[in-house]
């Protein structure tokens, strides 16, 4: 086997890894959430996951997360930079890009809108880690 350009983990080693990712997200009682902020880290809206969270690919190891519904009311005006993915306890376990969309991007978190109004909807189009 040549030497790698980049780092290289087997399937079972990323499997492994998103599946304890998932446990994190739904260790708590109730189920997680994605919280999705400006740049200025203001709350623009809250996207609940379904409990579990997601699933796990047993063969390439990518955790795909769910929505339970959408945002219909958001929070606040703005541009969405990122989404943080938190247990039912409000702790982040991970904080990803956001990006606007129609398929799945791989760590990304994928709404409908970046440009968000306050009292409109966002919806989760895709959330892929791994």
């Amino acid at each position: 086997m040549p030497a790698p350009a980049q780092y290289t983990y087997s399937a079972a080693a990323i499997v492994a890894s998103t599946t304890s990712l998932l446990a994190l997200i739904d260790a708590a009682a109730t189920a997680g959430s994605i919280k999705i902020r400006d740049n200025s880290d203001v709350l623009l809206a809250q996207i609940p996951l379904t409990d579990p969270a997601g699933t796990v690919n047993g063969t390439t190891g990518q955790l795909t997360l769910t929505a339970s519904a959408a945002d219909d009311l958001a929070d606040n005006n703005g541009t969405a930079t990122y989404g943080e993915i938190c247990d039912g306890d409000d702790n982040v376990i991970l904080a990803l890009p956001a990006q606007t969309g129609t398929a799945g991007a791989s760590g990304y978190i994928v709404i409908n809108n970046l440009s968000i109004n306050q009292g409109g909807a966002v919806s989760l189009t895709s959330a892929v880690i791994g």
